[in-house]
C-alpha cells in the first residue's frame, strides 16, 4: 500500500492513529480520519504464528461511491417520475374538467332542447286545439239543427275526424305533461263497473264498425269499489283497446278484467287487452315503447296515429307502480297485460256485468234526462255559494229550489210550505243539520211524502248508516255529481212531478210522464222508495264553494245549451293553462260545476273574495280555541277548495278539520298557518289571473 511504506523519502507516523484500537478479527469494520486527514475503511486480522497484525486500508469512497451515485440517480429518477406523475395527473385533470364542462353543456342543450319541445308540443298543441273545439261546437249545431240528411253526413264525417285530431292533440299533451313531471295522480273512490261500462260504451262501436268482435271476460268477484286514479287507469286501458282495434282487421279484441285480494283492504287488479291482429315482429318489440316511433310503417301506413299512444302507456304504469307486460306473435296477434295493486273501499262484487251493461244501455237510451218543473225542492246550507251551485245544476231538469242560509231559517220555511225534498246541510253553525232535523220531529213540521236528503263532505267508512240513523232518508255527496243529483230526484220526487226530456229534441218530452200522484199512496211509495236507497250504495261526499252574489241565471227549458257558445263548453285554453299552473285540476272542478266553464269562473271570482272573512274567522276560533266552529269552517273550505280543483288544499283542509273534531290542539297551531298562507296566496294568484283575463 505504498504510502505506508517507509523509505528515505517518505515517513509515515501511525503511532498517533486509531491503528491500534481496531479489533483484528478480520470482521470488524471502522470508519476513522487517517494521516493525511482523509477518511477510511480499515479492517485488521492478526496472524497467530508471526504475531503481526495485517491493517487493510481503503478509501470511503472506493467502497461507498458507487452506492452514493446510484443512489442519487435513483432519487434523481424518482423526482422525474414524480414531476412526470404529477405533470401528468395536472393534464388528466384538466382534461376530465374540460371534458365535463364539454358534458355538461351538452346535456344543459339536450335538456333545453327537451323543455323546448316539451313546451312547443304543448304551446301548439293548445294553440291547434282552441280551432278544433271551435269546429266541433260550430258542427254539433249543424247536427242538432240540420234537416237535410245529406249535410248531416258531411257534419258526422267532420266530427268523427275532428274527434280524431283532438285524440291526438291529447296524447301530446299528456305526453308533454309526462316529459316535465307534471303528471300526477289523482287518487279517489271510484265504481268499478261504472269504469269497465264507460271502457266497453266507448270501444264497442269503433269495433263493430271494422266488423270486430268485441268480447269482455270481467270477473264477478272484482269489488265495487276500489281507491285509485281511474282517469288514469281508464286512459291506459282505453289506449290499448284503441290500439288492439286499430291493428286489427278480423277477428276479435278481448278485454279481461280479474284479479285477487292480496292483504287487508287492497286488490290485485289484473287487466288483459288481447287482439287477432297483426302482432309485432321480435325485431320492433324494442321501439315499441319509444315516442313518435310507429312499427311496421310500409303495412301500417294507412293506421293514423302519432306513436305516442304505448310510450304514456307504459310511463303511466310506471308511476303507478306497475308495468306492461306483451306478449306476441307475428301475423297471430298480441296480448297486452299489467297488473295494479288498488285499496278496496267496498268489497261487494260486481256480479254479472254483462247483465249490468244491458240495464244500463236500456236505461240510458236516448240519454233522457229528468224534468220536473213543479217540484218544491228546498236547498238548506250556510254557504252562499253551496245553494248557487244546486240551484244552478237544477236548472236543466226544470226546477228553482227554495234557499235557506240555516236551521232556523229552514224550520220557518218548512213550516210554511210543503216541499218534496229538503236537502240539508250537516254542517253549519249554532245549529247543524241533524239538530235541525230533530228540531222538525220534535214540532212535527215534516209533512207526510217529504224527504230529508243529508248533505254533507264526510265520506268516512259508516257514514251512509250514521245519517240513516239520525233520521235522514238519504245523502247525497258534494260536489254535487248531476247524475247522483238526477238520481235523488228520480228516486223521491212524486211520479206526477216526474218526466224524461231528450235534449236534442228541444226540451220536448219524449216519454210519458209518470202515472199521476195519488196523495194517499203517497207515504207508502215513500217508504218502499226508502227501502231501496237503504240498499242503494253512496258515494264520495264532496261540496261546493262560497259567494258573496245571489244571481241567479232562472231556468229556461227550450235554451239548455242549444245556443251556447265555445267558451262556455271549453275554458279558454291560456286560463286553464295559467290555473293548472297553480296545482288546480281544472278538469275535475269543471265537472264540479256541472261542465259549464262560465259558471266555473263565478265560483273562481267567489272563491277569491271570501279568503280574508274565512282567515280572520278561522283566526278567531283559534284565538279562542273554539274548535267546532273551527271544525265546521275548515269543512266549507275544505270542499270549496276542491270544487275550484286546489285537490291538495284541500287534503290539508281536511287533515285540519280531523284535528279539529278530535280537538288535537298542538297539530292545529303546527299546520295552519302554513294551511292559511297557501289559502292567502293561492286565491290572490287565481284572483290576478281572472282580472287578466278579463282585461
Amino acid at each position: 500500500y505504498g504510502v505506508y511504506q517507509m523509505s528515505q523519502d517518505h515517513v509515515t507516523n501511525i503511532a498517533s492513529l486509531p491503528y491500534g484500537e481496531i479489533r483484528p478479527d478480520g470482521e470488524t469494520t471502522s470508519l476513522f480520519r487517517d494521516y493525511d486527514g482523509e477518511l477510511r475503511t480499515l479492517i485488521a486480522v492478526r496472524n497467530e504464528i508471526s504475531d503481526f497484525t495485517v491493517y487493510a486500508v481503503s478509501s470511503v469512497w472506493d467502497i461507498y461511491g458507487r452506492v452514493v451515485i446510484y443512489g442519487i440517480i435513483c432519487v434523481l429518477a424518482f423526482l422525474f417520475c414524480m414531476v412526470l406523475v404529477y405533470r401528468l395527473l395536472t393534464d388528466l385533470i384538466r382534461w376530465q374538467e374540460k371534458t365535463n364542462r364539454e358534458l355538461k353543456e351538452a346535456a344543459d342543450a339536450v335538456i333545453s332542447a327537451g323543455k323546448a319541445k316539451s313546451s312547443f308540443l304543448a304551446q301548439m298543441s293548445h294553440e291547434i286545439r282552441t280551432p278544433i273545439n271551435a269546429v266541433l261546437g260550430m258542427n254539433e249545431m249543424i247536427l242538432r239543427e240540420s234537416d237535410d240528411e245529406g249535410i248531416k253526413e258531411y257534419a258526422a264525417n267532420i266530427q268523427s275526424a275532428g274527434k280524431t285530431l283532438l285524440s291526438l292533440i291529447n296524447s301530446i299533451l299528456d305526453f308533454s305533461k309526462i316529459e316535465d313531471g307534471k303528471m300526477e295522480l289523482v287518487p279517489v273512490k271510484y265504481d268499478v263497473s261504472s269504469m269497465i261500462n264507460d271502457l266497453v260504451n266507448s270501444i264497442s262501436e269503433r269495433a263493430k264498425n271494422k266488423g270486430l268482435d268485441f268480447v269482455t271476460d270481467i270477473d264477478g268477484t272484482l269489488p265495487c269499489m276500489l281507491f285509485g286514479d281511474d282517469v288514469r287507469i281508464r286512459q291506459v286501458i282505453m289506449n290499448l283497446l284503441t290500439n288492439a282495434v286499430k291493428y286489427t282487421e278480423k277477428g276479435k279484441v278481448t278485454l279481461t278484467i280479474s284479479g285477487k285480494k292480496t292483504q287487508d283492504k287492497m286488490f290485485l287488479m289484473y287487466v288483459s287487452v288481447r287482439d287477432t291482429g297483426i302482432g309485432i315482429r321480435r325485431e320492433d318489440r324494442e321501439k315499441l315503447f319509444e315516442s313518435f316511433a310507429r312499427l311496421n310503417e310500409e303495412r301500417n301506413r294507412n293506421i293514423e296515429g302519432t306513436g305516442l299512444g304505448m310510450s304514456i302507456v307504459t310511463r303511466l304504469l310506471d308511476i303507478m307502480g306497475s308495468s306492461l307486460q306483451v306478449e306476441s306473435e307475428y301475423g297471430q296477434g298480441s296480448e297486452f297485460s299489467f297488473a295494479l295493486l288498488q285499496e278496496i273501499m267496498e268489497e261487494e262484487p260486481i256480479g254479472d256485468f254483462t247483465e249490468r251493461i244491458r240495464k244500463s244501455t236500456d236505461r240510458n237510451e236516448d240519454e233522457k234526462y229528468l224534468f220536473a218543473h213543479g217540484a218544491n225542492i228546498l236547498v238548506v246550507d250556510d254557504n252562499d255559494m253551496n245553494r248557487k251551485v244546486a240551484k244552478s245544476l237544477m236548472k236543466r231538469n226544470g226546477i228553482v229550489p227554495d234557499e235557506a242560509s240555516s236551521g232556523m231559517e229552514a224550520i220557518e220555511k218548512i213550516s210554511m210550505r210543503e216541499y218534496d225534498i229538503v236537502f240539508l246541510d250537516h254542517m253549519m253553525p249554532k245549529m247543524d243539520g241533524v239538530e235541525t232535523l230533530k228540531k222538525l220531529k220534535e214540532k212535527d213540521l215534516i209533512p207526510q211524502g217529504c224527504v230529508i236528503i243529508a248533505l254533507t263532505a264526510n265520506a268516512v267508512s259508516g257514514a251512509r248508516d250514521r245519517y240513516l240513523e239520525s233520521g235522514f232518508d238519504d245523502y247525497l255527496s258534494k260536489p254535487i255529481e248531476v247524475a247522483q243529483l238526477e238520481r235523488k230526484l228520480a228516486t223521491w220526487l212524486p211520479e206526477g212531478k216526474v218526466e224524461w226530456r231528450t235534449p236534442g229534441d228541444g226540451g220536448k218530452c219524449i216519454t210519458e210522464k209518470r202515472k199521476a200522484e195519488n196523495p194517499q199512496n203517497k207515504v207508502s211509495d215513500r217508504s218502499n222508495r226508502l227501502s231501496e236507497v237503504k240498499r242503494d250504495e253512496f258515494d264520495d261526499i264532496l261540496e261546493f264553494t262560497p259567494d258573496e252574489s245571489d244571481d241567479i241565471v232562472e231556468f229556461a227549458p227550450d235554451e239548455i245549451r242549444e245556443n251556447a257558445s265555445e267558451e262556455s263548453l271549453g275554458m279558454q285554453d291560456v286560463l286553464k293553462d295559467r290555473l293548472e299552473g297553480l296545482g288546480i285540476d281544472t278538469e275535475a272542478a269543471i265537472h264540479y260545476c256541472g261542465e259549464d266553464s262560465d259558471f266555473y269562473k263565478e265560483v273562481l271570482t267567489d272563491y277569491t273574495k271570501s279568503w280574508q272573512e274565512k282567515i280572520e274567522e278561522l283566526d278567531g276560533c283559534l284565538e279562542n280555541a273554539d274548535w267546532h266552529e273551527f271544525e265546521v269552517i275548515i269543512h266549507a273550505l275544505k270542499s270549496t277548495s276542491k270544487t275550484i280543483g286546489a285537490l291538495e288544499l284541500s287534503r290539508k283542509a281536511f287533515s285540519l278539520e280531523e284535528a279539529a273534531e278530535k280537538k288535537d290542539e298542538d297539530s292545529i297551531r303546527k299546520n295552519y298557518p302554513e294551511f292559511a298562507r297557501e289559502y292567502r296566496e293561492l286565491a290572490e294568484a287565481i284572483k290576478k289571473i281572472l282580472e287578466t283575463e278579463r282585461g
